[in-house]
């Protein structure tokens, strides 16, 4: 079996400026600091990994030794290279005070892919949400949210048509709060109802979870001035690397 991604392998290459040997402990130090390569498990070993790289033992050698230096990794002879780093996944916590402001932040300081963006015939659900009839137009997205490359969140949104602005590249490069606003659509509220999910079969292949796992589940409208709803979502995340965080106060007594 494969060490190395295609990717992984392709990054390792003599044209580089940098020495091979430091490209793989590159490769090595990404695979264990994301938590690929968990604390106790053996490395492959150096004959594997030069053949699955296509460079020389020696070069091998002198990265491992170099991950050991870091002290991600323990060598000893006889037995193998083991992770001696603990990987603990950075969870992220979203107040609900404060939403709106709390959800762009998130929007700007994690990654997000789009899997897929398409105009549709709303379904019931989203057409008895949006106030519109049975069928009507709306951009359907699903996307992707990482944080450090790691993903926890998988979300279904459904909107109402907000002009060409609104596509998959604008979804890519800008947080969808921000542009809504870009396209003129002033939010007022988000209401939002928290419940929890098992994974799908496509939920589970893009968080990178068993089928069946538990997930916290979101349904988010968003409300603009007029108090029109103009969009749907349906967010899955990991509660592995995300939280909701409620802070709540008792009402001060009257003396």
């Amino acid at each position: 079996m494969d060490a190395f991604s295609p990717a992984e392998r392709l990054a390792v290459h003599g044209a580089q400026p940098m020495p091979l040997y430091h490209q793989i402990f590159q490769v090595l130090r990404q695979k264990i600091e994301r938590g690929e390569l968990r604390h106790g498990e053996f490395l492959p070993s150096e004959i594997v990994i030069a053949e699955q790289l296509g460079v020389s033992r020696v070069t091998v050698k002198r990265a491992l030794d170099e991950l050991e230096a870091s002290e991600l990794v323990d060598r000893k002879r006889g037995r193998g290279t083991q992770v001696t780093f603990r990987y603990e996944p950075k969870m992220l916590r979203a107040p609900l005070t404060s939403m709106l402001e709390s959800l762009s932040v998130m929007g700007r300081e994690t990654s997000v892919s789009v899997l897929s963006f398409a105009r549709v015939g709303a379904p019931a659900h989203v057409a008895s949400t949006l106030k519109i009839p049975l069928g009507a137009p709306v951009d359907r997205a699903v996307r992707v949210r990482s944080n450090a490359a790691l993903p926890f969140a998988y979300y279904v949104s459904h909107t109402l048509p907000l002009g060409d602005g609104f596509n998959a590249k604008s979804l890519k490069s800008h947080p969808r709060l921000e542009l809504f606003q870009m396209l003129g659509v002033r939010l007022r509220e988000v209401d939002q109802i928290i419940t929890a999910s098992a994974a799908s079969a496509e939920i589970a292949s893009a968080l990178d979870v068993p089928l069946s796992t538990a997930l916290l589940q979101l349904t988010r409208i968003y409300i603009d001035a007029n108090h029109c709803p103009v969009d749907h979502l349906l967010g899955f995340y990991r509660p592995d690397r995300f939280q909701y965080h409620m802070h709540l106060t008792a009402p001060e007594r009257r003396r």
